[in-house]
């Protein structure tokens, strides 16, 4: 599971990143859930707006509070 400071430090790395790494990260992930037969996500697009962060930010941070 998740933790709430796992959460952060990902989130915290993942921002320090230009665009193009981010982009492969999303991509890994995407992979991996393909791989691991979880479900697909809807837009797979490489552009990520200040929204989609901010987006990410908060369902990590809120599963991280469900999973404490």
């Amino acid at each position: 599971m998740l933790t709430r400071r796992q959460a952060e430090e990902i989130l915290r790395d993942l921002t320090a990143l230009p665009p193009e790494k981010v982009a492969e990260v999303q991509d890994f992930i995407l992979f991996l859930k393909k791989h691991y037969g979880y479900e697909k996500a809807l837009d797979e697009s490489n552009a990520w707006t200040e929204e989609d962060l901010r987006d990410l930010i908060a369902a990590v941070l809120n599963h991280a509070d469900q999973t404490l």
